[in-house]
């Protein structure tokens, strides 16, 4: 009988994170092709593998920003306890995983299937493959030992690729899954801090964390990126350290809330 209760708590807790977590995802994805503004969207007008290559990456660009939801259900459900704990490294590990199987490898599989179907891909690109971890590392290899006269990022020339921008992306996948988890953290750190606050204004001051700490760690990742320097002024800024730092957002806006929970609790 005790078995049976803590399958059906599992199951109460996994259908309250799909409900919590999906519809941000699916809103992303089903608005993301209406900003283009053209009708009908060409995510939209294009082959069904066209449209299942835009789904996962838009999927996989969303859900680490919406796992801010699944802290905040993990201290719905189980208040502020150690079980609590628990349960938000488990949800983050597995739901991180996720995101990061789906950023490193459904959508580069996905996206060299939808190229090769258009006759699009070079000889150097089919023997690369798709662009994850594998095909990046056997780029980065290539490259290495054959740098080009001009590089490039032309999606037909990978043979030209700037080796910092490959180990950008080599990196950046990793670096999404652990915002994913601690962003779950700070889920659970925002609840407990507000937990005091009235209905309304909860949920108000919840939806500005996660809206705002997603803003800010997006702009991190945007103004660290290497990709538009090079395109600017072919400056070649170091990929591992551009892809990590802004991992530094995220973990000081956790230890802000700890200190803040902290001095709430204690005075």
């Amino acid at each position: 009988m005790t078995i049976i209760r803590g399958r059906q708590k599992d199951q109460r807790l996994c259908a309250a994170l799909a409900r919590a977590i999906l519809p941000w995802c699916l809103l992303f994805v089903a608005a993301s092709p209406l900003l283009q503004f053209r009708w009908p969207p060409y995510a939209w007008s294009g082959s069904f593998l066209r449209w299942l290559w835009v789904t996962v990456s838009d999927f996989s660009t969303v859900l680490p920003f919406a796992l801010f939801a699944a802290g905040l259900v993990v201290a719905r459900k189980l208040g502020h306890s150690r079980r609590a704990l628990r349960c938000t490294l488990v949800v983050g590990l597995a739901l991180g995983s996720v995101a990061y199987v789906m950023e490193a490898w459904l959508d580069p599989i996905v996206g060299h299937r939808y190229s090769a179907s258009l006759g699009s891909t070079t000889e150097d690109a089919r023997r690369f493959g798709a662009d994850t971890p594998v095909g990046i590392l056997r780029n980065l290899d290539f490259v290495e030992a054959n740098p080009p006269d001009q590089y490039s990022l032309r999606v037909g020339n990978p043979e030209q690729h700037p080796p910092n921008i490959l180990r950008w992306r080599l990196h950046f996948p990793i670096v999404m899954a652990i915002f994913s988890l601690v962003n779950v953290f700070l889920g659970l750190l925002a609840a407990e801090l507000t937990v005091d606050l009235k209905r309304g204004v909860r949920r108000t001051a919840l939806l500005a964390f996660g809206i705002l700490g997603g803003i800010a760690f997006f702009a991190a990742v945007v103004l660290a990126a290497p990709i538009q320097p090079f395109l600017d002024t072919g400056e070649f800024r170091p990929g591992v350290p551009a892809a990590w730092l802004p991992l530094s957002v995220p973990l000081a806006e956790g230890l802000l809330l700890v200190y803040l929970t902290r001095s709430r609790r204690y005075g």
